[in-house]
């Protein structure tokens, strides 16, 4: 469904056209259905519109409430609307109403708690004309942005960058804490985006205007249900009920919908899953699309194909996208976004333009799989706390079976009892960007470091004060993480600017709140991760799937691409080297064992060192050079 966008006037002026046409002329490839502008008063609206769903398509935006006045434009997909109808009874708009039209009508009916009820993945901006108030609202586990900034007179928000910074004109300083975070690959902020003079609505979060001041605040953020007394055929049985109604939501579309298959449990499992789903006549085809790499490490043929054959689809194949400078530097042109991850571009550009020869407008990830099912330790204090020993030390014989009876107990206390007594360790577990054993940031300038507080960053938080324990508060950092932004939002809007949506089953709102609350001891059981999902899915994966401990690394062509970007502009050439952000030394040497690892054909293990930071300061260096202008 696109994108949104919007400014409001608090000085007293009314609205200019104007205004609103420059935001529009200067966004970012969207609106494939088009766009539409509403004005009144001190306020203007812009929707850009992208149909993706039976309901949407035909949809007038924004939706105009005739009970309050208030004014919506929405941006995403509400997955129980069934729900929300039942609940809005005789009140209720027609079955075939759009999403937005049933999330305006709740609001009418609840004010700002409508959203706790809300479930899908979307971006709401709700102008209350009779109080002059803005309500800017995110999804707790979606991934669609929303952006804004106000300088005292003027409020301005949108989807994207680009619309904000050229479409207001606003001064293109940078934010530089924000840049540290990124170049220390730890990046933190919740609402910081590398302007500084534009923040981010962070996720389940709200921003209000009114008065000509703004509030920010979160409305999510538990308690979740704790289910860990629930058997693992209990948790098997309650993950693929939910799993079923995530692909299900995630299936609601106009047209064909169509899943990427790697290889992976995670994006086979939708592919698998939804074939019987659909055989059973519970939801529509889902077609499968697969990017293969004869030749490299991360060639996934052997199991994407196993797929195929169990699941009785037939995958299109794609290739691998070259990775351009030029491309990526015009990309940072006309997006104001980062520069897709060469890896990103292997398995999203060829895959897109494939979707969009013919029109398909709905993309299905694996997306969610590593950040939920992998499983930790994290539960192992709060066992050890409530004195639950016998299921943390029955827990912890089932890592090391083999192991004797006094190593199995060694192993098991330290985990549980060192984060209750050391300081680091709880910080390590609950903050795991700050866990004392990661690589140190010395590729950045210390002076710079002490200069953007960037230790200090690191440590600032959003409380979320219904997290219950260990295990509730380190699982909600995980998805909440906003590294997910930074590494995603380019991928998202690349998606949008080929006319394609894409969608998450693993993000559903209803399977995130049973993985917050699930008993960690059956999401990883006998030294395996991700053990709940490959017990559900027996029978529905081909055992060479479910059983698959390997996973496919995508570094080859981000070392090509890093090797052909240092030729262009070596190391001590680059801008955050010259701005005196980092050490173009160690940032170099850091990449000299992977440019030997390609030379010598990619047959040895891939290097133990960070690759993270390097491309950073080259993501980095594209970004300077043409969003912003150095």
């Amino acid at each position: 469904m696109s994108a949104i966008a919007g400014a409001v006037f608090v000085d007293g002026r009314d609205m200019d056209d104007g205004v609103l046409a420059r935001i529009v002329g200067a966004s970012a490839s969207r609106g494939f259905d088009g766009v539409t502008r509403w004005q009144q008063g001190p306020a203007g609206l812009i929707r850009f519109a992208h149909a993706t769903t039976t309901e949407a398509q035909g949809e007038i935006q924004p939706f105009v409430s005739p009970r309050s006045g208030a004014v919506m434009v929405f941006d995403g997909r509400i997955d129980n609307r069934a729900e929300l109808l039942t609940l809005l009874g005789p009140d209720a708009p027609p079955s075939t109403a759009p999403d937005g039209e049933i999330a305006l009508a709740l609001f009418d009916r609840t004010g700002d708690d409508f959203v706790q009820r809300l479930v899908g993945d979307y971006a709401i901006a709700i102008w209350e004309q009779r109080e002059q108030r803005l309500l800017l609202l995110r999804s707790p586990y979606g991934w669609r942005p929303l952006l804004w900034t106000f300088d005292g007179r003027r409020f301005g928000f949108a989807t994207e960058p680009r619309g904000l910074v050229l479409g207001l004109g606003l001064d293109r300083r940078l934010n530089e804490g924000a840049i540290a975070e990124f170049l220390a690959a730890r990046f933190v902020s919740e609402t910081d985006t590398f302007w500084r003079d534009v923040h981010r609505v962070p996720q389940g979060g709200a921003v209000v205007l009114r008065g000509g001041q703004v509030h920010l605040s979160v409305w999510h953020g538990g308690p979740f249900e704790d289910l860990s007394h629930l058997s693992l055929d209990e948790h098997v049985e309650k993950f693929r009920e939910l799993f079923d109604q995530a692909l299900v939501s995630a299936g609601r579309a106009a047209g064909p919908v169509t899943s990427q298959l790697s290889g992976g449990l995670d994006s086979s499992s939708i592919v698998c899953r939804a074939a019987e789903l659909h055989r059973d006549g519970r939801m529509g085809a889902v077609g499968a699309i697969s990017a293969r790499f004869p030749g490299e490490p991360h060639d996934e043929t052997e199991w994407s194909r196993a797929v195929e054959i169990h699941a009785g689809v037939t995958a299109e194949v794609v290739g691998a996208h070259p990775f351009d400078p030029d491309a990526a530097a015009q990309w940072c042109a006309d997006s104001y976004q980062l520069p897709l991850r060469p890896n990103t571009l292997d398995t999203t550009v060829s895959v897109c333009r494939r979707l969009r020869q013919d029109g398909r407008r709905i993309l299905l990830t694996g997306e969610g799989g590593d950040d939920w099912l992998n499983g930790s330790y994290a539960h192992w204090p709060d066992l050890l706390l409530r004195g639950q020993w016998a299921s943390l030390f029955r827990h912890g014989a089932q890592q090391w079976p083999d192991s004797p009876t006094h190593v199995i107990a060694r192993r098991t206390l330290y985990p549980a009892l060192m984060p209750l007594i050391s300081p680091r360790h709880r910080e390590a577990l609950l903050q795991p960007h700050l866990d004392f054993r990661l690589d140190k940031t010395d590729w950045l300038r210390p002076e710079w470091i002490a200069r953007t507080g960037l230790e200090q960053r690191w440590r600032e938080e959003i409380p979320r004060d219904g997290l219950k324990g260990f295990t509730q508060q380190t699982r909600y950092s995980v998805f909440r993480h906003p590294r997910r932004h930074i590494g995603y939002e380019p991928v998202f809007a690349y998606c949008e600017s080929q006319g394609v949506e894409t969608r998450h089953p693993f993000h559903d709102a209803r399977l995130a709140g049973f993985f917050m609350g699930a008993s960690g001891n059956v999401l990883r059981k006998q030294n395996c991760r991700k053990f709940l999902l490959r017990e559900a899915m027996r029978g529905t994966l081909p055992e060479l799937v479910r059983t698959r401990t390997t996973k496919a690394y995508f570094v080859g062509h981000i070392v090509d691409a890093v090797d052909e970007l240092f030729e262009r502009r070596p190391a001590r050439e680059l801008l955050p080297a010259k701005l005196g952000w980092i050490d173009p030394d160690r940032i170099a040497a850091l990449h000299a064992p992977f440019t030997k690892w390609r030379k010598e054909g990619s047959s040895g293990p891939i290097p133990d060192a960070p690759w993270g930071p390097v491309w950073f300061a080259l993501a980095m260096d594209l970004w300077l050079e043409n969003a912003v202008g150095l």
